[in-house]
């Protein structure tokens, strides 16, 4: 049994404050969206600073300009601009749609700005001194443009009578804002400034017989707790709201009508460097490199998609609506701040949104059965079958566990600590093995192979006392962790891409005295995954434990591959090829995860004295990982509601609590969560009264429905889904028309 005599406890001023409700990721697709019929990358080779598309054009932009192809990645061209370096730049509104993307504003790090026709790559128009420092931002206003400067002057060009746009060689009007602005944005008429932890509103309007009217409201602060503010996004669709990107990873939304901060939600740990509304999905690029797509209409909010765009941080991110007029596509571009390679993603997520309309029309090409898992964790305190035999309760344990279920297809037998990870001859000798002698080595190895067979057997012989014959399907171990599955003979021949790894999470990764088992297979045209885990001992480890479980789910666990007549998107999910975890359908962890209860030990043994189960998982710290942490691996998974008492850490041989001189507090290590939305239907979650261990074994009983795929069906079925496609498409563009006239309507 491990030394886990760390008694320091995470108090509560140092657990993350509740927020609204952490967005849902148990169905996110891991899927880089890349176009099959566009460029991935663009090279441009040279300092980027500033990048804008609209339609067909990129534009990228420091010391000099060019114009890219989205199309073919090709550089159409460069504008020249000696001596002038680029800090803002924006595309010059149009009239009509069909002209968007004609003419560019760029303005300098001194203050100018200049207008160049993208069709001629030549600079049309010049101001200089209409800023005294350097340009931050330049923004549309429906016929109106915007520029602001880094000490807080916004000039506003309005359009001329004759032309119905603006030009440079009209005189702007001015205003001051405050300075040190993070981010701005235009949402309706209104500028929306960040800064800080702040937000303000300002009402620039621009008039050829009036002043300017400059209406400024007072700062807004967000209504939680959050870092300072880094960027900012509207999503077209969503009309009431204004969302803002902080340094903490968390992302404030306001009301445009009303003028309050109306929620905080955390969706990360890291900080937001990006963000943009994109169709009706929120886009947001993380320091780390990582892009998630969110659904910001549903409660809690829903993770689309997520996936390493980059390994450094995103600096932009760039999209713009009207592509879709000339494209029939929407590209979003983001770049980082040091490589100076333009990555284009499909913004409409097309093969995403294939999938899943498959998924929801599968009955159309698909045949279902219900089959049955019986899975039991246990951390057996290095215990040998034969100490089972010592009461006659502890003898009957495993018969009563198998006839717990009526003949299940699966039967999944967890184990943890098979051999005594404080034994020096067993652990610290297979670890540390080139110090230690030859010998020494052979006889741990033997004991533990000794181990594993003496269980293997014990187990075998359990599951011939069911009505149905079973046959060993996989058994595999690593050091104290031991997994045996068996599955009915009759189902032997529907099993296909069978394979068993191993995680190494224990001493930063370089041995096996914790980590985790994984086994995988497909069943029928169903992917299935078993993950047997051990966690990081110690009261106050919850970030280590954490550390593990995430090792664990970011594992390649094996090649890809499907094994079956079925296409690999009916197989796995999330765009997986099922070569990790999350790929599969169903998903399985059981194990000694080793969080524990957040109180003292005095306060534990009264409540459960008096039976407040309830009261008492307020404070586990597996469930608060789960509520207040946005980054813990283990959210997308469900488990069964808690009906039984702690299962660690008892006297072995009795049912009293640890009663030694470390009065080791109680708490519930021992766990089985599952992941399968619609597919998985838990039965039974429960705990035996087994003395041998210091740990009390549970199991789980749940029904799984697994598919079998048509293939003609199914390739009828994708052209429908394809038509429905692209009557989506035709429904977009058609919104994406309506959104630019109701603006330029509105801005006469």
């Amino acid at each position: 049994m491990e030394d886990d005599s760390d008694d320091n406890f995470v108090t509560s001023a140092e657990e993350t404050e509740r927020l609204s409700e952490y967005p849902d990721s148990s169905r996110a697709n891991r899927r880089p969206p890349i176009f099959r019929s566009m460029p991935h990358e663009i090279h441009c080779k040279y300092d980027v600073r500033v990048i804008s598309i609209s339609g067909e054009y990129i534009i990228t932009s420091s010391t000099v300009t060019k114009v890219w192809s989205v199309k073919t990645g090709d550089c159409i061209g460069h504008i020249g601009h000696p001596d002038l370096r680029i800090t803002a730049i924006a595309f010059k509104p149009s009239l009509q749609v069909e002209d968007e993307g004609s003419a560019i504003w760029l303005g300098t790090r001194d203050g100018g700005l200049l207008e160049a026709d993208i069709r001629t790559l030549k600079i049309v128009n010049k101001r200089t001194g209409v800023h005294n420092s350097m340009i931050k931002g330049i923004y549309r206003c429906g016929f109106e443009m915007w520029s602001l400067d880094e000490d807080g002057r916004i000039q506003i060009w309005g359009p001329d009578e004759r032309t119905g746009l603006p030009h440079l060689s009209d005189a702007p009007k001015s205003q001051r804002i405050q300075v040190a602005t993070a981010c701005a944005i235009v949402v309706n008429s209104y500028l929306w400034v960040g800064r800080a932890k702040q937000v303000t509103v300002y009402q620039p309007s621009y008039s050829q017989s009036e002043l300017v009217q400059f209406t400024v409201t007072r700062p807004l602060t967000a209504a939680k707790p959050a870092g300072d503010i880094t960027c900012a996004a509207v999503i077209a669709t969503d009309p009431e709201h204004v969302y803002f990107g902080h340094d903490d990873g968390k992302v404030s939304v306001y009301s445009r009508t009303k003028l309050t901060c109306v929620d905080v939600v955390s969706i990360s740990l890291y900080k937001i460097t990006a963000m943009a509304g994109v169709g009706n999905f929120l886009w947001v690029s993380f320091r780390t490199g990582m892009v998630y797509v969110y659904d910001v209409g549903q409660r809690p909010w829903i993770v689309m998609k997520d996936w390493k765009a980059h390994e450094n941080p995103i600096q932009s991110m760039a999209v713009d609506r009207t592509s879709i007029f000339k494209l029939g596509t929407l590209p979003v571009v983001t770049m980082t701040a040091t490589d100076n390679i333009l990555t284009i993603w499909d913004g409409m997520l097309k093969q995403d949104w294939l999938e899943l309309n498959m998924q929801e029309h599968e009955e159309e090409y698909c045949s279902f059965r219900t089959i049955q898992a019986l899975i039991c964790t246990w951390n057996v305190g290095a215990a040998k079958p034969a100490d089972l035999q010592q009461t006659s309760t502890d003898s009957k344990f495993l018969r009563k566990l198998v006839e717990s279920a009526d003949d299940p297809e699966i039967v999944v037998f967890g184990f943890q600590e098979l051999v005594e990870l404080d034994n020096k001859t067993v652990t610290a000798k297979s670890m540390f093995k080139h110090k230690k002698k030859h010998k020494d080595k052979a006889n741990a190895q033997q004991h533990m192979s000794h181990q594993y067979k003496a269980w293997q057997d014990r187990l075998t012989e359990a599951v011939s006392h069911l009505d149905s014959r079973y046959a060993l399907l996989l058994s595999d171990k690593l050091i104290g962790l031991y997994t045996c599955i068996f599955i009915k003979e009759r189902e032997k021949h529907e099993i296909s891409n069978l394979r068993s790894s191993t995680v190494k999470t224990g001493l930063g990764g370089l041995h096996g005295n914790k980590g985790a088992i994984i086994v995988r297979f497909t069943l029928d045209d169903s992917s299935l995954c078993f993950v047997n885990c051990h966690l990081a001992a110690g009261q106050s480890h919850v970030i280590p434990r954490n550390n593990d479980i995430a090792n664990i789910m970011e594992s390649k666990i094996t090649t890809g591959g499907i094994g079956s007549t079925a296409n690999m998107a009916d197989i796995y999910v999330g765009g997986g090829d099922g070569s990790m975890i999350l790929d599969h359908e169903i998903c399985f962890v059981n194990g000694d995860m080793n969080y524990r209860i957040n109180l003292h030990r005095v306060p534990v043994m009264k409540m459960l004295e008096k039976g407040e189960l309830d009261k008492l998982l307020e404070s586990d710290q597996l469930l608060t990982q789960l509520k207040k942490n946005p980054s813990f691996r283990l959210r997308p998974f469900s488990e069964s509601s808690i009906r039984f008492p702690p299962t660690y850490k008892y006297d072995i041989g009795t049912d009293t609590y640890d009663s030694s001189e470390k009065k080791r507090t109680p708490a519930w290590c021992d766990r089985i969560y599952y992941r399968g939305p619609g597919k998985v239907f838990p039965i039974e979650y429960r705990t035996y009264d087994v003395r041998v261990s210091d740990h009390r074994p549970v199991s789980g009983l749940y029904d799984i429905k697994v598919k079998t795929v048509d293939r003609e069906l199914r390739k009828e079925a994708m052209q429908m889904s394809i038509r429905r496609w692209e009557d989506f498409v035709q429904e977009s563009i058609q919104s994406a028309r309506l959104h630019f006239q109701e603006n330029e309507q509105r801005s006469r």
